[in-house]
């Protein structure tokens, strides 16, 4: 959160509070900014995906504000079959003929 030790003892519960909710609102913007910015990357390669996502899909893949289990998520999305096609688009030299 960026405080130094000496400003918490400064510093009441309620600004803490204060500090901490701000903090999580930002890490949040944040993150749905990093999404955003992928998304558009994803997009400019989107012409060798068979059938790219739409930026809500993308943002939210599970259609709602819960957390997703990560781990499933990559292991459902990053298959051998995608990994070797994201290897041919950034590593086009490699399968020139």
């Amino acid at each position: 959160m960026g405080l130094a030790p000496s400003e918490l003892e400064v510093i009441t519960p309620y600004q803490f509070t204060l500090l901490r909710e701000g903090f999580n609102e930002r890490q949040k913007i944040e993150s749905d900014r990093a999404k955003y910015i992928a998304y558009w990357v994803y997009k400019m390669a989107g012409k060798v995906v068979e059938n790219p996502v739409s930026v809500e899909q993308f943002l939210n893949p599970n259609g709602s504000d819960a957390s997703i289990d990560l781990e499933k998520y990559i292991e459902e999305k990053f298959t051998p079959e995608a990994m070797e096609q994201y290897d041919r688009l950034f590593n086009p030299k490699k399968y020139a003929t």
